[in-house]
């Protein structure tokens, strides 16, 4: 991914986000809020992008990652399938957006991209999964922690600090659920994205090696 296409992307989103903006104030909704801070976080990011190893997919993921959040903004929180909320199908992409992204950035950083053509026996590899699993849950941890801080000080409301749709209004054992339920995702999450990032290297690796015979 060149200069050029990383910002065409950037600028795509931002917009979009603009846009979610603009409509959260003209219905007072503290969705604002999470737009600004989306806004923020991936301003930051396109101004690091290349110490924090992102290459087109992680870049794309990342980006749908919050948006998937975002989309709270027309009240996607609300839907539910039988035992199944948005809430949880929002905190299992994003834990497996995380491991995936953790994951390409630790084996980069470590230069870990040969060991990860052996088989996945390999103590060095399990040393890694757990490692990016360990990362994602504590990234999980510090969103329920805003949570918690929400439920605790800012009362009702929309977005990530506010207490509403997604979250539990039944008092402090419904909270208790919910955050269970948000952990239980994120677990299941890392460890769907730590596979899917560790499937998708040996697929590219074979690939590579087929185009030599």
């Amino acid at each position: 991914m060149n200069k050029k296409e990383r910002w065409i992307i950037y600028s795509g989103f931002i917009l979009v986000y603009l846009i979610f903006l603009c409509f959260n104030i003209s219905v007072t909704s503290q969705w604002w809020i999470d737009n600004v801070m989306t806004i923020a976080i991936l301003t930051l990011v396109i101004l690091i992008i290349e110490k924090l190893e992102f290459g087109r997919v992680e870049f794309w993921l990342f980006n749908l990652a919050f948006l998937v959040h975002n989309l709270g903004t027309f009240g996607f929180y609300e839907f539910q399938w039988g035992i199944i909320a948005y809430d949880n199908l929002t905190h299992l992409f994003g834990s497996i957006v995380a491991a995936y992204i953790v994951f390409n950035f630790v084996s980069k950083r470590l230069k870990l991209k040969l060991k990860l053509k052996k088989s996945f026996t390999g103590e060095y590899k399990v040393i890694l999964l757990f490692l990016v699993i360990a990362s994602v849950a504590m990234l999980g941890v510090g969103v329920e922690l805003m949570e918690f801080f929400g439920y605790n000080y800012l009362g009702l409301g929309d977005g990530i600090l506010f207490v509403g749709s997604g979250d539990s209004t039944s008092g402090n054992a419904g909270q208790y659920l919910d955050t269970m339920g948000d952990i239980i995702m994120n677990t299941i999450g890392s460890f769907i994205g730590a596979f899917i990032y560790l499937g998708v290297k040996k697929k590219s690796f074979l690939n590579r090696a087929g185009a030599l015979f």
